[in-house]
């Protein structure tokens, strides 16, 4: 009896020193979304520009992302924890510390309401509710393996962030169109846009926008502007609607059906564009064929 007692009380001490000095949060929230971790990490990186004071620290690849909030003079660390399972949810756990208060909380939490839970709470249920909205308003098809035509364009080259993609295309929209009705250049096609380099972890893009056209003897030259052949290729299509803002989305939604079916990734997303914006359409009837380059499906 003497020794069940000891050992129970070496389990009870072994637990309150994980809990009060190595355990690295002092409060966690969970929940299941039916959306891959990708699309989640985009809608924080949006969501967090609503927010008074809150930054994106670090993104490691589809599995955490370190956010800090300040809230009434408290500072919270967000470290959000994603994980896939077999049926394309993602189940989220966000763990929370309170700078200078991590000893406290652990000591009053589990027997008093305290403003991290409150804060926290409130705070995960806002990013809950614009992310119910985003899925709302935002579908993804998948196609299939299918062969991409290759289309003579005049393109522009930019860098943004991630999300801000749709807001480069705005840019340089009239800058293009102006250009080919000056020209008096042929359009052959819907606007595209290539990437051509791509960090997920850092939210970086550096991508091409091209409107097709039709190939003649002499073209005009223009520092801002080149021309070149676009597509071309085998590739996995996926058809989007939703703002296209957020048609990054269908890039994640390809890259999960590419490594569920075996295929060899050979470079970065194109995106098609059905829809102006500017028309006054409802952005959940935007259109985008969205391409990911493929080179065959694995043996392996």
């Amino acid at each position: 009896m003497k020794q069940i007692a000891l050992g129970g009380l070496s389990i009870l001490t072994l637990f309150l020193v994980y809990y009060f000095f190595a355990k690295p949060f002092e409060y966690e929230i969970k929940f299941k979304s039916n959306t891959s971790p990708g699309d989640l990490i985009e809608t924080i990186r949006i969501w967090n520009r609503s927010l008074d004071a809150g930054r994106i620290i670090e993104v490691d690849s589809f599995f955490t992302l370190l956010q800090t909030v300040d809230i009434e003079n408290r500072k919270y660390s967000l470290l959000w924890n994603f994980k896939t399972s077999n049926d394309s949810a993602t189940y989220v756990n966000v763990q929370v510390s309170e700078s200078g208060k991590t000893l406290l909380n652990k000591l009053l939490i589990p027997i008093t309401d305290q403003p991290i839970e409150r804060d926290i709470g409130k705070l995960v249920q806002e990013f809950y509710d614009v992310l119910k909205i985003h899925l709302k308003i935002t579908k993804v098809k998948i196609v299939g393996e299918v062969t991409l035509d290759s289309t003579f364009c005049i393109c522009s080259s930019m860098e943004t962030t991630q999300i801000d993609k749709a807001y480069g295309m705005m840019r340089d929209f009239p800058l293009l169109t102006s250009f080919i009705l000056e020209y008096n250049l042929t359009p052959s096609g819907i606007p595209v846009i290539r990437i051509q380099d791509w960090s997920h972890s850092r939210g970086i893009l550096k991508y091409d926008f091209c409107f097709p056209i039709v190939r003649q003897d002499l073209l005009p030259v223009y520092d801002s502007f080149f021309y070149a052949y676009v597509g071309g290729r085998r590739v996995l299509k996926a058809e989007y609607y939703g703002n296209y803002i957020t048609s990054d989305r269908a890039w994640y939604e390809l890259i999960n059906y590419a490594s569920k079916n075996r295929y060899d990734v050979t470079g970065f997303p194109l995106e098609y564009f059905h829809n102006n914006p500017n028309l006054g359409l409802n952005e959940s009837e935007w259109k985008a064929d969205v391409y990911l380059p493929v080179l065959s499906q694995s043996n392996n």
